[in-house]
């Protein structure tokens, strides 16, 4: 190289500078929601991004919903656990959409026991209850 120019150690620190800085712009579009696809894809920061936003309160909305639900369906009783999602509450008027903390739409499903238990599980941009599973949607 010649005296003036940069040399190949410079330019290998600048392309180096450059792929870091990639880096960090992609993992944090990802983390506003802005970058990726479907949750479940990519980098999971479902415990990381939580933060102070009380998503208790969304999962209380659903246990009640979902015990409406069951008075109304059930009177005398379950013989079986079933599980209703938060699609079919919102469709038969029990609950109205649940928001997270990014102002979207969270999904979700209740378990109602047949001993009345009544069990919540949400999945939002930023959050997931822990055990849900997405076959129950």
């Amino acid at each position: 190289m010649n005296k003036n120019g940069w040399g190949l150690r410079a330019e290998l620190g600048f392309v180096l500078l450059f792929l870091v800085c990639i880096l960090f712009s992609t993992i944090g579009l990802q983390r506003m929601g802005l970058f990726g696809g479907e949750e479940g894809e990519g980098i999971n920061f479902d415990n990381y991004t939580k933060g102070n936003y009380d998503y208790t309160s969304l999962e209380n909305k659903v246990v009640d919903a979902a015990r409406n639900y069951y008075y109304t369906k059930y009177p005398s009783g379950l013989n079986e656990n079933i599980v209703v999602s938060v699609n079919s509450l919102k469709a038969n008027g029990y609950m109205s959409p649940i928001y997270d903390s990014r102002n979207r739409e969270c999904n979700g499903y209740a378990m109602i026991l047949k001993s009345g238990t009544i069990v919540s599980y949400i999945k939002c941009s930023s959050y997931k209850t822990p055990g849900y599973n997405s076959n129950y949607e």
